[in-house]
């Protein structure tokens, strides 16, 4: 298992890589946020400083168009495929990304799709399972697969829902700090829950909100609520055979390198030590 890094390539990718490559990562998933970006001049240039600083993509992490608020409570309207208004937009933001990660070699495409409603017998999750089903069916036969990034939906729901979509492609990107964050479950439930379906994990820390406020916050890893060595130990007895990703997300961080190298040294000596 290596420790990867989350990559934001939305704009100057090139450095962002370097600089990856740089603190001593060499793997990671990619992040997109532009919808303009997707053409076959980055495409190129993007594989070729992959390839020059022999930086591994092994995930491709889907934005969509705006409007993104992640706040609350315009968070539960906002975000992913929830909104009848935004769908249709955002499936053909996630075609177009899923279609440049294959391009690029990238098998394994992931996003967040909102706070999706428990009851399966809403008229919005009937429509998102239905677009989901033919989304997830059109990356199975060029062999990608579809991960859902936990955080907005229950634990449960997201296991029901997998179901619900019933092909062998679709898994979930773990990520533990959003569970804790946006008080939607504790991570080593959730890991029980859903490791046998998990093809990646965010290394991301966090505390919970506290009585009275809506969300908690990202906080360095190793500081927070987020039980590393219980997750990775689950991680182990369940199989799991990839690797983790720091995501670091603190724009008020003064060191975010010094915090990216100390969490990676703190993740690598856990790894070791359980693995």
């Amino acid at each position: 298992m290596r420790v990867g890094l989350l990559v934001d390539i939305t704009t100057d990718y090139g450095e962002k890589i370097r600089h990856a490559k740089r603190l001593g990562f060499d793997c990671g998933q990619l992040v997109m946020w532009d919808m303009d970006f997707y053409t076959e001049e980055n495409l190129f240039g993007l594989r070729t400083v992959l390839e020059k600083e022999q930086f591994e993509a092994t995930g491709f992490w889907c934005g969509w168009s705006s409007p993104v608020i992640w706040k609350y409570p315009e968070m539960y309207r906002s975000l992913g495929l929830v909104s009848d208004a935004y769908r249709e937009r955002r499936l053909q933001d996630l075609r177009r990304g899923a279609k440049f990660a294959y391009d690029l070699g990238v098998k394994n495409v992931i996003t967040h799709t909102g706070f999706l409603p428990d009851d399966p017998q809403d008229p919005r999750h009937v429509a998102i399972v239905k677009e989901l089903c033919a989304f997830c069916s059109e990356l199975k036969a060029r062999g990608q697969s579809f991960s859902f990034e936990t955080g907005e939906e229950l634990p449960l729901t997201l296991s029901l829902l997998i179901g619900e979509i019933g092909l062998d492609n679709v898994g979930v990107n773990f990520d533990p700090a959003n569970l804790i964050t946006l008080g939607r479950g504790n991570p080593q439930d959730a890991m029980e829950l859903l490791v046998s379906s998990v093809v990646g994990m965010h290394a991301k820390d966090g505390v919970p909100p506290r009585f009275g406020e809506a969300k908690g916050k990202q906080v360095p890893i190793g500081t927070g609520r987020v039980d590393f060595s219980r997750l990775l130990t689950q991680l182990r007895d369940g199989g799991y055979s990839g690797d983790i990703f720091i995501e670091h997300e603190m724009a008020e961080s003064v060191d975010r390198d010094g915090e990216l190298l100390q969490a990676k040294r703190y993740l690598e000596n856990l790894i070791k030590e359980i693995f």
